[in-house]
């Protein structure tokens, strides 16, 4: 039906406030909503590692449990696998896993692993089968010593593993992560973002939808995301095309060698000229940090002006945008 793994197509999503005795009294017919999601559309392609970017309270969870079937849209479609979450529930969740760190969903009197098999057995997996699979789970992710222990006794750390294992047990073509990076230790968290694109996506080809305000774990992982602010998707993409929609003019680092007082007060004084950076007695080597149009041809003026001053120009590279700049951009701008 559809040629995307998961699509929206203008999905809006309001949640009734809950009104005052004066409200109630004077406008008792009148709903007061507050909007979580207006107008998304998404689409997101088979095996992409897909990041969903935003600061908290943009509506990330929102519609990830919207895509989960856990909660309905007020407007507008989603489709998983072709499916429609609001009819195809028990078809789209046999396709998802969901990793959830709420500790509220884990029972705090079992242990890790009885957790596991406890969600295994709702899950309608075989004991054998569900065994090895907790097993492998519990190795990998580190918690094999602790598995044992009472999930009221784990750290921050050790819960977030668990509802990452939690996630993998039913070997999801799709798997849904809400900020799963969080309280993991630096090794952990590498291990998890190697899984993630190594072996989910590389090997097995499964779409990973990937919620975060970490921008390092997305620059390292998403090979499309989208940045939500105010429930509304800012804009959609890959990296290089939103950091290069964003970035009205380009940044270069110039070096000139053994550059004379004379010449760098002529360059200071230039317009794209942002700062200078002058030679050390460790280094014979100057760097100018230059701000130009997007068009090629500013920067070539500029370094003919230099080299008619008589400068020696040894390098010259563009500085890449990085996507926290983007993404403060996008956020301050609304």
């Amino acid at each position: 039906m559809l040629s995307y793994v998961i699509e929206t197509v203008n999905l809006s999503k309001n949640f009734p406030v809950l009104k005052g005795y004066r409200d109630i009294f004077l406008h008792p017919f009148r709903k007061k909503e507050i909007r979580a999601l207006h107008d998304v559309t998404i689409q997101i392609n088979e095996g992409d590692i897909f990041g969903l970017l935003g600061p908290n309270g943009a509506g990330k969870t929102t519609l990830i449990k919207i895509l989960c079937t856990l909660v309905l849209p007020s407007a507008g479609s989603a489709y998983v696998k072709g499916l429609n979450v609001t009819r195809d529930e028990q078809s789209i969740r046999k396709l998802i896993g969901y990793v959830i760190s709420e500790e509220r969903s884990f029972y705090w009197r079992l242990s890790g692993r009885q957790n596991l098999n406890f969600f295994a057995k709702l899950n309608n997996i075989p004991n054998r089968e569900a065994g090895q699979r907790i097993e492998r789970l519990l190795d990998f992710l580190g918690l094999a010593d602790d598995a044992g222990r009472m999930f009221k006794d784990y750290s921050t750390g050790m819960r977030q593993k668990l509802a990452i294992a939690r996630g993998l047990l039913t070997d999801p073509v799709i798997l849904f992560m809400d900020e799963p990076t969080n309280g993991l230790d630096p090794v952990s968290a590498h291990n998890l973002k190697m899984l993630v694109k190594e072996k989910l996506a590389g090997e097995k080809k499964k779409t990973v939808i990937f919620a975060t305000h970490n921008l390092r774990d997305a620059e390292e992982l998403c090979s499309r995301i989208a940045i939500i602010q105010n429930g509304e998707v800012r804009v959609e993409g890959t990296l290089e095309d939103i950091k290069s929609k964003f970035n009205e003019s380009k940044r270069y680092v110039m070096r000139l060698r053994n550059a004379e007082n004379g010449l760098l007060e002529k360059v200071y004084t230039m317009a794209f000229v942002k700062k200078i950076m002058p030679a050390s007695n460790m280094s014979e080597f100057t760097e100018i940090e230059i701000e130009a149009g997007n068009n090629s041809g500013s920067i070539h003026r500029f370094v003919k002006e230099i080299v008619d001053m008589g400068g020696e120009v040894f390098s010259l590279y563009e500085i890449e945008p990085a996507l926290e700049d983007v993404f403060s951009e996008i956020v301050k701008s609304k």
